[in-house]
């Protein structure tokens, strides 16, 4: 069975983006498809939930295509972000750094899935 890379709730125009475990290249760029596959079926103004929970930052190659993919974000009309980094936020704070550098739109971390949820319902950096 395939693992599961990312998932679309169109009503809420949200991508939910699964970046747990080692990122090696290949799935560095499955994810990128993935997630370019989810922007395509959502309308500017769209967020994004990042689980990054158990994420392991990858090697320069793979941080390239996670920076690649904070910027198709952005280009597409992405709202905010929030990760999910539970109490070990090393690999968010690597995603968090790549976007930061490439991009403007905000994002925060979240230890839970409900605060994380509560943040991208709410106003907050709108």
């Amino acid at each position: 069975m395939e693992e599961q890379l990312t998932k679309v709730d169109k009503t809420k125009n949200r991508i939910y983006i699964y970046f747990e475990g080692t990122l090696n290249l290949e799935r560095a760029l499955k994810l990128q498809q993935s997630y370019k596959d989810a922007i395509s079926m959502c309308t500017p103004g769209f967020d994004v939930l990042t689980y990054a929970e158990n994420y392991k930052p990858g090697d320069e190659k793979v941080q390239k295509i996670v920076a690649a993919m904070t910027k198709m974000a952005e280009d597409a009309g992405i709202r905010k972000v929030a990760r999910i980094v539970g109490t070990n936020p090393l690999g968010g704070m690597q995603i968090n750094r790549l976007a930061k550098q490439k991009t403007k739109y905000p994002s925060r971390h979240f230890a839970t899935e409900r605060e994380a949820l509560e943040y991208l319902d709410s106003k907050l950096d709108e």
